[in-house]
């Protein structure tokens, strides 16, 4: 009974974490409605004051199509070789500086609605079998970043404290292009099972140290 009860509390314990990630790394409130569209999207024309026209469309556009799903962005990006003014201070400052007090401002929140980065990977060589392109920027990196919905990327774009902080990355990037995607083939566990399944493991592995323990004379 002792070891039941234990065991109880161990599987319980590794039950309830696992549901409360659960909860929280998906996407349980469904697609945008109408209303959330223009509503995400009139708060950006006027922070923006107007912003870029052809940018809002497709960002309306990807919001009015959006299917509840989690997706990841794909970032291209070719910081400045050169120093670049502060947005605060004036100062000239490395990009990669630069692009860091970024990421780092806006993965933290994007950490608070279950997102986070998948890859982030440095160029390390020349184009390889590429073609049907004009311009070869030197591109510096390429990332991919995981969202639990749409809602939350409308939720970032939006934030209060984004506009501080993207104007680092503005300063920093001289090129680049970005893109929303949707796996197609994953060679790799996500977290939204890993955690689970870890929680799972450990579940096990301390229920059986109590009761090797217990059954010690």
């Amino acid at each position: 009974m002792k070891n039941l009860g234990a065991g109880t509390w161990i599987w319980g314990t590794a039950l309830a974490l696992s549901l409360a990630f659960t909860a929280w790394y998906h996407n349980w409130s469904g697609p945008l409605t109408s209303a959330e569209v223009d509503a995400y999207v009139e708060q950006l024309q006027a922070r923006s004051d107007g912003g870029d026209p052809a940018a809002l469309r497709d960002l309306r556009s990807f919001l009015e199509a959006d299917d509840g799903r989690e997706f990841v962005m794909l970032n291209v990006i070719k910081l400045h070789t050169d120093p670049q003014p502060h947005p605060q201070t004036g100062e000239p400052t490395d990009a990669a500086e630069l692009m860091g007090t970024y990421s780092s401002a806006f993965i933290g929140r994007l950490f608070r609605s279950a997102g986070h980065p998948v890859l982030v990977a440095d160029k390390i060589g020349p184009f390889v079998d590429t073609f049907g392109v004009t311009e070869r920027p030197d591109w510096t990196l390429t990332s991919m970043v995981r969202y639990r919905s749409r809602r939350d990327l409308a939720e970032a774009a939006t934030y209060e404290g984004f506009p501080g902080a993207h104007l680092f990355k503005t300063v920093a990037i001289e090129n680049t292009f970005n893109f929303p995607t949707h796996t197609r083939i994953q060679l790799f566990f996500s977290p939204g099972l890993l955690l689970p399944l870890l929680l799972f493991f450990v579940a096990s592995l301390t229920h059986l140290v109590v009761m090797v323990r217990r059954q010690r004379p």
